[in-house]
């Protein structure tokens, strides 16, 4: 049995860790033993996450982290893989990416993979650019959960095309119940107009000063709109003056982070998200299976989740005018939104499974372990990283 260790930095649960929680525990348990180190902040132990993992039947480990720059943590990881001997390590995010890597070269570990989940700008900026090209050296083959996030990884931080492979997220299969429902309206306070829902961490990246310029627009036409906040982060003391300032405070609501979002979305009419930039858009497949339309910006993966005119409604990024716009032709068009709705749920039944998801991925490993094996026969000096043979590049 091969053992994969996987390691990601976490500051909670967003769509990086969602993914783990819903990855990890489906891989075959005849050919992998899965373990997670999660990296975590002192004041940040996200001990949500560990309690997520254990109820999944996931081995995991907790490692501190005191700074982005904190090069103890490279030692120490080095031990650690050394005691685990995993026979490839997976990285997630910025952090693992770069100690993740480094360490599990210095430990021996035959091979690495980095998954790449976001097409984030500083990943371009000087130095991290330069220094990302030099720690890529240390792995061998890369996935991104979008074609976009592919072409950006490619383009930025000059992996060979041949070294990366799109394996989009997955959505596990959920059995409606329709007695654990929460009736948002009412456990919000809301009144019983369009209810409009966001789940997104509360940070620039997720644009909800344009979502919340837009809705001022939207409660000016539907004045019985209201506007449902899922998620924490940053910028919420901020976003709470933003909508006093926009005079909208009775018509918007922040439920800060919530375990049962799963319960919330059936009472939403739409789903928003204001993005300035997107990986994929983890919310989106969840809103969709539950057949609610989208209004969304037309950034990063994006697109490939959500189909303009098919399954939603895309805008430009940073455009409050034409963000409202689409909010209200949806919600003034009854029958298209109940048409993307039933459409965007067969899109994540048909494309994002996670069977697809856990195939392609194992294809990844086996790719990897059958290398290692001809590469310890054949020469012991040859550099697995060189081939540039793979699994198909066409996104799944």
């Amino acid at each position: 049995m091969n053992r994969i260790v996987h390691i990601i930095k976490a500051t909670g649960i967003a769509g990086a860790e969602q993914h783990l929680i819903t990855m990890l525990p489906e891989f075959d348990k005849r050919s992998f033993d899965i373990y997670i180190i999660v990296l975590t902040e002192p004041e940040k132990p996200v001990d949500e996450l560990f309690f997520a993992l254990e109820q999944v039947g996931v081995n995991s480990e907790r490692m501190l982290i005191s700074s982005n720059s904190d090069l103890s943590v490279v030692i120490r990881m080095v031990r650690r893989l050394r005691d685990l001997a995993p026979s490839i390590v997976h990285t997630h995010l910025i952090h693992a990416d770069i100690y993740g890597a480094i360490a599990a070269r210095i430990a021996g570990v035959p091979a690495v993979i980095s998954s790449r989940h976001n097409d984030d700008p500083f990943r371009s900026q000087w130095p991290l650019s330069i220094l990302l090209r030099i720690v890529n050296r240390c792995i061998n083959r890369f996935i991104s959960i979008s074609e976009r996030v592919r072409v950006f990884t490619i383009e930025n931080e000059r992996v060979p095309a041949s070294l990366i492979d799109t394996v989009y997220y997955g959505l596990p299969g959920y059995e409606y119940n329709s007695g654990s429902m929460i009736d948002a309206r009412s456990e919000f306070g809301l009144s019983k107009g369009p209810l409009l829902v966001c789940a997104a961490r509360l940070t620039e990246q997720k644009g909800h000063k344009w979502l919340l310029r837009a809705f001022r627009s939207v409660v000016d036409q539907l004045p019985e709109a209201s506007l449902l906040l899922l998620g924490d982060g940053p910028l919420r003391e901020h976003l709470e003056d933003t909508v006093i300032n926009l005079g909208i405070s009775k018509h918007v609501r922040f439920a800060g982070w919530r375990t049962d979002v799963m319960d919330i979305l059936p009472s939403a009419d739409l789903f928003v998200l204001a993005s300035e930039w997107e990986g994929f858009g983890l919310a989106l497949l969840e809103a969709m299976s539950f057949s609610l339309s989208i209004v969304a910006t037309e950034v990063g993966g994006i697109p490939e989740v959500v189909l303009d005119g098919e399954t939603g409604w895309l805008v430009q990024a940073k455009d409050s005018d034409a963000l409202a716009g689409s909010i209200l032709a949806a919600l003034r068009s009854p029958h298209q939104m109940l048409e993307c709705g039933r459409m965007g749920k067969l899109r994540v039944q048909n494309t994002f499974s996670v069977e697809k998801m856990i195939v392609n991925t194992e294809k990844i490993y086996n790719l990897l372990l059958t290398k290692n094996v001809c590469v310890n026969i054949i020469d012991s000096r040859h550099d697995v990283s060189s081939s540039h043979e793979g699994i198909n590049k066409d996104t799944v």
